[in-house]
Formats: C-alpha cells, structure tokens, sequence
C-alpha cells in the first residue's frame, strides 16, 4: 500500500497525515477551540469601579470619568477593542451608551483603564429610578453589555461582553447651612400664588465618604420644603433625633391627599398608603428653592455658595421666626430641577444652623417701666394728673441684636409671654400714709397658679422712653445687659437727648432746630434695626406695652379684690387688676430666692420684619432674661406720682408681703 513499503513511501506517508492533520485541526483550534477558550477568559475577568466622576449633565448626555480595575484571569497578554457598550439597568432595561475605549491587558494581572466617555441616555425613567439609589447611599449594578475583538498572539478574535459593573451609593450626610444672611427682599414678586419674596445668601456644607463623585456640574437648584409641626421645637421636647425623624419626611398636600404619606415600603404598586400602616400627619410646604453655584461632589467635606429664595408666606415666617430664635430647624431638599434626566434624582435632609443671636436678647423692667409707666404722647413718665389709663403704658425695655449683616425694621409686635414655672401666693397691697402715722387697711390679693405674665405689644412713641438717669452717664440699672437709655435725635445736625428735647419749657420752640424730630418719634410704630456684625454692632432697644392676658384675670384673681384696677380703684395710677400688677414682684422674689437677678420669661407671638419695602410676619418663640431692679422688688405705686402725694404717702408691696401658695409652697 501508499503507507506500507519503502521508507521514502513512510516518510511521505507520515507527512501527509501530519499536514492533514495542519489543515483540519489547526482552523479547529484556531475558529472554535481557542475562540471557546478566549470567552473562558473574558467571562473569567472582572471589572470593578475604583472612582467615578459624574460631569456635565446635558438635556441627553452626560460625561463619564471612570477609573476601572479589568483582572485578567488569561495566562496571556491581550487587547480589547473599543466598542459601544450598552448600560443595562437590575431590571433589564437598556439604561444608556458609551464608548469603551481600546483597554491593554497584561497576563494574569490587574489592568487600571481610565474610562473617559460620554454617555447617552436612552431611558429618563430607569436612570431617574437608578438615581434614587444610588444618591440614598444604596449602590447600583449595571451590566456592560456588547460585541468586541480581543486580540492576543497576533489573532483577533470576536468576543460577547457582558459584565456586571457596581457604582457605590452617594449619600451626602451632614447637610447644613451657614452664615445665613439677608440679601434683598423683592416685595414685586408674584408667582404660584405667593406675593413677595426674600433671598438670603449661604454657605452649603456636606459630608461625602463615596467614592462615586460629582463634578462640573454647575449651577444646581433644588426645591425646599419645610414642615412647620415637625420643627416646632417645644412640641418635641427639643429633642433632635425626633425634630429629624418627622422633618424628614416629606408629605407634600398633595400627597396628602391622596394617602401617599407614609414609608415606600408601606405603599402598594400605586404609592397609596396599605391599609394599617402608620401615615404620616405633618404635611410640609414648599418654601421656595435654593441655588447652589459651581455645585460639585467630592469625597471629603464639601462647601458650596448658595442663595436661598424663600416665599413671602406664613410658613416661612415660623421658619424665620425660630432662626431669629436660634432655634435649629431642618428643611427637605428634592433636586435637582434644571437638570433633565437627573431632576428631582435625590430628597434629603438640610439642617438650618440657628441664628448667630437671639433677635431679643434681653429685658429690663424698673421704677420708670413698670411702676410709674410712660406716657407715649408725650415721652414722660406718667403723672396722677397729667396721664389716664389710655395713655399711661407700663411693660419693658427690650434689648436686641440684629442678627444680619444689613439693615432692616420691624414694627406691629404682639407676644404672648409667660414664666418658666408656674406662681401661685397670697399678697397683702399695703397703704401707709403721713409717715405710718395713718394706715390704710391692707388688700389682701389671692392669686391662683399661672405661669402666664402678660401680651406685650408696640405702640406709637415705643421709642421716647425717657429713663430719669441717663444711664450712660450715671451708671444706670445693674440690669447685666447695656440700655441705651434715650434715643438720639440728631435732626437739625445737633445730638440733643430725648430727655432734654420733652424738659424743655416749650418744646415746639427748640433751640438751633435739636429738636425737629421729636414728634415723629412719639408717633413712630418702626423699630429700625442696625447693621449688625460680629463686632457687637447692631444694638437696639424699644419698649414694650404690658396689656393683660386675655382671660387671665378672670381665672387668676381669686380673692375679693376682683379684677378691678388694684390701686385704690384708679385706673390712672395703675390699671392693672391685682394679680397682674404684683405678678412681676412675686416672681422677681422668686428669683432672688433663686439667686438670681432676673427673672426668666418666654415669649411666643408675632412680628412684621420690613426689608426692602416688603412686610413678612414672622412668630419668633424667645426665651431671655427680664432685669429688674429694687424698685420693682419694693413696688411704690405711689412713687413721683406727684410731688404732693408721693411725698406723704406710699402704697405697694414688697417681698415680705407675698406669701406662696399651692405649687410654689410645695416647691419652697
């Protein structure tokens, strides 16, 4: 045969098989055993994110700056092409594409590829939904999926890439603000149904540990909302961990009415609430929005400029009401809006660091303030003959520090303000006459437990208070805070004191024009307030009219004395019921047992602020010191009422006639 006979015929023979052999199992090898084998090794290599950045989103697209570690598991070196790789979504939906560039790969090592590519977007609602993960903290697989060569030992072979690629959660922590500052206001704006607003400047500061960042994003705006219930402060103790519980949760009214208040995971495939599960009562209000500029991302602390746009509304005015209180709040944020397919990718809770000062910073109440009292059509202190109950004001000095960096006023203030415990004594309102030579019998006062003093308001001539002293020149109260005692009036180029301006013979004859201005102060309802600093600039003080709490006489007054003026029945010396005329002693000897010297108050209420033209109310809730001084302690009602009267004849009450009753004697 051909294979049998001579050597050359074996020779031959042995060739052919082998050359056989080349030309069928060589293209085996080549188009199906290595190209089997080739997939091994690509199914077998890994992809893993070591950082990404997110760039420039646009109405379609978006940059993507990726750095990616490829472990070859091939014992051979090799080339990936680059090709458009398609982004699928956990739930098999085509998310976006982009191009894969050209990637080397070493043997058996791991390669780091720098991925720089823009990503198309193909689906708004899946990358919108892949949004809300990943900036929750929660990380997100996508598979890499396309068609590509890998070359390795001079040969290219075609290849079907489908890998798993995980981006790590972004959760931004520590969201606060600070040094919040008043802008502008502008009174002209009108939309979505809110007249007026105030923009305020900021600076933004949060926390990132991902290693997924944001870049190049520019100016990013977000929606706020804020929960008046959740932030009101007293009604949850002051505790922080329940204010963010309940501000964090969004229930905007229109959720609320339709039952979507309540967890994700307690909603049914509609987001209406299950039956049984616990919903949500406080309902937020939009605010107004927030503009962050050159807005980024980084692992680290970031810090960014913001300004804040707040609607002329009553929520905002419990918002800024509790900052001027130092109160701090927290606001929902849900953004970006101006940002296409990323809009509104991520909800989260900001905290407004409270204000740097208290807006009131303190009170005073002395002979001049509460005992004889002021007559505000003239700036002087009440006289028995010269002043009527409607015109005699008795209350307090308030000091204040603009806590903004510009001017502004407010005027139309109405606090309701209480004590920090409740009082309950007896008083004895004692009248002696001609050097004790004539006593008068005593009346005896009943006054029940309350921790309510008084609704203290504005009124025209707040600002013509008129100490006796000036206490910049004479030392003043020892009150622990600085009264500026008179206003200045420096119409007509002079700095002529109030004081000397209402003693003068024949006021509306002053000499070189001092006094111009000293109508306009006995009629003016505005407090202008300073630009303040963080220099102690900025200090103002008025005075504050004491009216009776509404209802509190009848509950309070429970003796025979009635609810009638309490000194002789006059209302022109002081027409304060019994128990509202000594509250002011009996808690100031409640502080001196204490130790301390002034009494403790907070006052709840209303104010209008006025920046540039524009009225906003807002409903600060402070807490502060009220001074007082011996004169209140030893409360002479008769004290310069008249030169006759006061000088023959006292009628008060001190310490020594105010007895506790009830829960202040249980406390004693």
């Amino acid at each position: 045969t051909f294979f049998c006979g001579t050597p050359c015929r074996a020779m031959l023979g042995c060739g052919t098989i082998v050359l056989l052999g080349l030309i069928i199992f060589v293209p085996i090898i080549l188009l199906v055993i290595v190209p089997i084998v080739v997939n091994m090794f690509v199914n077998a290599t890994t992809m893993t994110i070591i950082s990404a950045t997110l760039m420039e989103p646009l109405p379609s697209t978006m940059l993507i700056d990726t750095w990616v570690e490829l472990n070859n598991a091939g014992p051979i070196a090799a080339k990936l092409s680059g090709f458009n790789a398609t982004l699928v979504g956990p739930k098999g939906r085509d998310i976006g594409w982009l191009v894969f560039p050209d990637v080397p790969l070493d043997a058996n090592s791991a390669n780091l590829q720098d991925v720089l590519s823009q990503m198309t977007i193909m689906n708004e609602q899946a990358i919108y939904e892949e949004g809300l993960d990943l900036l929750a903290g929660r990380p997100v697989t996508w598979r890499i999926k396309g068609e590509t060569t890998l070359t390795t030992l001079g040969f290219g072979f075609k290849v079907d890439i489908d890998k798993p690629l995980t981006f790590p959660g972004v959760l931004l922590e520590n969201f606060q603000t600070r040094n919040v500052r008043i802008n502008y206001a502008n009174a002209s704006y009108d939309d979505n149904g809110h007249s007026g607003m105030i923009v305020m400047d900021a600076d933004l500061e949060f926390s990132s540990s991902s290693i997924l960042q944001f870049d190049r994003i520019g100016m990013l705006r977000a929606d706020l909302w804020y929960n008046k219930d959740a932030n009101d402060a007293e009604k949850w103790g002051f505790s922080k961990v329940f204010r963010e519980l309940h501000g964090s949760r969004l229930c905007t009214p229109e959720m609320n009415a339709n039952n979507k208040c309540c967890k994700p995971e307690d909603q049914d495939e509609d987001g209406v609430c299950k039956e049984g599960v616990e919903v949500w009562k406080e309902v937020s209000e939009n605010i107004g929005w927030c503009d962050m500029y050159d807005f980024k991302v980084l692992r680290g602390v970031n810090r960014v400029k913001a300004s804040i746009f707040l609607y002329n509304s009553e929520t905002n005015g419990y918002n800024l009401g509790r900052w001027v209180s130092q109160w701090e709040q927290t606001i929902i944020s849900v953004g970006p809006t101006n940002k296409f397919f990323l809009n509104k990718v991520w909800q989260g809770l900001v905290t407004l660091e409270a204000g740097p000062t208290k807006m009131f910073t303190g009170g005073l109440v002395d002979k001049q303030t509460l005992v004889q009292g002021y007559d505000l059509e003239t700036g002087q202190n009440c006289g028995l003959t010269t002043s009527s109950a409607e015109t005699c004001n008795r209350g307090s000095i308030i000091s204040g520090v603009n806590p903004f960096v510009r001017e502004w006023a407010l005027k139309d203030i109405s606090y309701d303000v209480y004590f920090d415990e409740k009082i309950e004594y007896d008083a004895k309102f004692v009248i002696n006459a001609l050097g004790n030579t004539l006593s008068v019998p005593a009346v005896d006062i009943q006054c029940a437990a309350s921790d309510t003093f008084a609704r203290m308001q504005t009124r025209p001539g707040m600002l013509a208070y008129t100490p006796n002293n000036d206490p910049r020149v004479e030392g003043g109260p020892s009150s622990g805070f600085a009264v500026d005692g008179y206003r200045k009036n420096t119409i007509g180029g002079q700095d002529a004191t109030m004081l000397k301006c209402i003693s003068r013979e024949d006021p509306g004859s002053p000499l070189d024009g001092e006094c111009e201005g000293l109508d306009d102060l006995l009629s003016d309802q505005t407090i202008p307030l300073p630009k303040g600093s963080t220099n102690g600039t900025g200090t103002y003080t008025f005075f504050l009219t004491a009216t009776p709490f509404p209802g509190r006489a009848e509950t309070i007054n429970t003796g025979a004395h009635g609810i009638d003026p309490c000194v002789l029945g006059i209302d022109s010396l002081v027409s304060f019921d019994c128990c509202l005329m000594t509250v002011t002693t009996a808690a100031a000897c409640k502080a001196e047992q204490k130790g301390k010297k002034h009494i403790d108050v907070i006052s709840r209420g209303n104010a209008t602020m006025i920046v540039d033209g524009m009225d906003m109310i807002v409903y600060p809730v402070v807490k502060l010191p009220l001074s007082y001084t011996e004169e209140v302690v030893e409360f002479d009602a008769l004290a310069e009422t008249s030169a006759v009267l006061s000088a023959v004849a006292k009628a008060g009450f001190n310490c020594d006639e105010i007895k506790w009753t009830g829960v202040t004697a249980e406390e004693a």
